[in-house]
């Protein structure tokens, strides 16, 4: 039933669910009218966030399935959202709010204080990577690593052998390098460097790949030794 459950949650595009935000305005349009008709709609916001939480842990419960042997290796790093990178992304989105709400205040016979609810409970929830960063998890097996990164309505899941990769190496993210990255955010420093063995990269648009471990050394020492060749240069 377990096994049944994820694949169902699986299939549902992120694009799918993520259009919930749009209930947030029908929310705060309505306000307290008609009776209880706003409760819907909120309700309806909760179960998408419900539905994106019970992906994430949906795909690493599918991945210990089939990528990890009973008592064995299996690691789960999941980068956490860092509010003071958020913070002056926020500050623009709360002047920009007000400034439209003074702008349309009155219009439709909503308040300045609901276009301002209106502006922010959108944008954070429909744009929540721009201010939050895209929703990684990084999980280590026997067999390899797997990658899940949610950059916006669409995720990505990768799950490379490790006899895929040549090696890691600890590096600084450049991005003046042809590299793909799948890290919480883009601006990320100390990460590893994934070289594929197949002089064509591991698939055929993915070649090199950076990821980001929020517990860099605690990632390291769960991969075979061995496998990690070089340090970060000094600065």
């Amino acid at each position: 039933m377990k096994q049944f459950l994820d694949r169902f949650i699986l299939a549902i595009p992120v694009l799918f669910i993520k259009q919930f935000p749009y209930a947030w305005i029908a929310a705060v349009a309505l306000g307290v009218w008609p009776p209880g008709f706003a409760w819907i709609f909120l309700a309806i916001i909760v179960i998408g966030l419900l539905m994106l939480r019970w992906q994430s842990a949906a795909w690493i419960s599918n991945l210990r399935r089939e990528h990890a042997v009973a008592g064995g290796k299996f690691h789960v790093d999941q980068p956490a959202a860092t509010i003071g990178q958020a913070a002056p992304k926020l500050l623009l989105l709360l002047i920009g709010a007000g400034v439209i709400a003074w702008l349309l205040q009155g219009q439709f016979g909503l308040s300045f204080w609901q276009f301002f609810a209106m502006v922010i409970g959108f944008t954070v929830l429909y744009q929540d990577t721009r201010f939050f960063g895209a929703a990684t998890t990084y999980v280590i097996t026997n067999e390899g690593i797997g990658i899940r990164s949610v950059p916006g309505h669409l995720d990505y899941r990768l799950f490379i052998a490790f006899k895929e990769i040549s090696r890691l190496e600890k590096r600084e993210y450049r991005k003046d390098e042809n590299w793909d990255v799948f890290a919480r955010t883009n601006d990320v420093k100390d990460g590893l460097l994934m070289i594929p063995k197949n002089p064509n990269g591991f698939t055929k648009r993915i070649d090199k790949l950076f990821i980001a471990p929020q517990d860099l050394q605690k990632f390291i020492e769960q991969l075979p030794p061995g496998y990690v060749t070089s340090a970060i240069p000094s600065k």
